[in-house]
């Protein structure tokens, strides 16, 4: 429902203004809170995704991974 204004003027000055109705729009606070829930999911994946990146630098820089070289061939004997 939009809002009445009804404003009253005495020589170009402002002398009363009424307001009616309601400023409430559901649909307005729905998408406020689906954005919310949207900027809320990003932030946090983005938080895990720069999380996860520094666990695997601290991983490879401790050699807590397996070695890949590839010096040693397999021997396989028929």
């Amino acid at each position: 429902m939009p809002r009445i204004i009804r404003e009253k003027y005495e020589n170009g000055v402002l002398v009363e203004r009424q307001t009616e109705g309601s400023n409430f729009e559901p649909w307005k606070w729905g998408m406020l809170a689906l954005h919310l829930v949207v900027a809320t999911s990003l932030a946090v994946l983005a938080a895990v995704a720069v999380r996860d990146s520094l666990a695997l630098g601290n991983a490879v820089m401790t050699d807590e991974s397996a070695p890949t070289s590839c010096e040693e061939q397999p021997k396989f004997r028929s």
